[in-house]
């Protein structure tokens, strides 16, 4: 950080950054759109929450994760920058509507980590986000933040075609809610967010629906 500035947290520059109109969720209190930028926020490294600079923590070398960094990422995707300008793109709604069911509308939404997607579904029954966080540090920050004590979970996942997630939450999520972030390279994670309404058929199990959609989303980056 640079010297003589006093920089606001992490959560609460997203929270004013974010763009998307305030909706609430499942039994959560929260914002949608605050919720959404909190969780991408999350990943964000370099600074803690009163502006001092954390260590660097370098990637495990192979393909084990260490107790303080993710695994380094040995077949890394970096043709993002498509995905980036349009996040709705990385995965056809057709393909969200096969994973979570008829979708309303969509919208992009802007944190300080880069541009995602939300996709809307039908009947109000909550929503689903996901992009790419290229402004953030790969899955170093959840690790940084876990060693800060900021992470409420914290849960290591099965690779997804390979590639490392985490499934995180700050303490703000509530019922149908899931935080998963997967590194598809050392620097970038695709960060995808539930908010299932009650009722959703997915609502009890929101990371497998989470789940599925990074794994749509790898596919359709590995193709670009």
């Amino acid at each position: 950080m640079p010297d003589g500035t006093s920089p606001r947290p992490a959560t609460t520059a997203a929270s004013s950054i974010a763009t998307r109109r305030t909706r609430s969720s499942g039994n959560s209190k929260v914002p949608l759109r605050v919720l959404v930028a909190l969780a991408l926020a999350t990943l964000l490294s370099g600074c803690n929450s009163q502006g001092s600079p954390l260590p660097a923590v370098p990637p495990s070398p192979g393909n084990a994760s260490s107790a303080d960094a993710p695994p380094r990422i040995t077949d890394p995707i970096t043709n993002t920058s498509a995905a980036e300008k349009d996040p709705c793109a990385a995965v056809p709604t057709s393909e969200v509507e096969k994973i979570g069911g008829k979708v309303r509308t969509t919208t992009v939404d802007t944190t300080p980590v880069g541009t995602s997607c939300g996709w809307i579904f039908a009947d109000k029954s909550g929503s689903v986000n996901g992009g790419l966080a290229s402004g953030a540090n790969g899955l170093h920050g959840l690790y940084q933040r876990r060693a800060m004590g900021g992470l409420k979970r914290f849960e290591i996942q099965p690779a997804i075609q390979g590639y490392p997630a985490i499934v995180y939450d700050i303490g703000l999520s509530g019922y149908g809610a899931c935080a998963l972030a997967v590194g598809i390279n050392d620097r970038v994670a695709y960060a995808v967010n539930t908010q299932l309404r009650p009722g959703n058929p997915h609502a009890d199990a929101p990371c497998a629906l989470a789940t599925k959609l990074a794994s749509a989303a790898v596919t359709s980056l590995k193709a670009k």
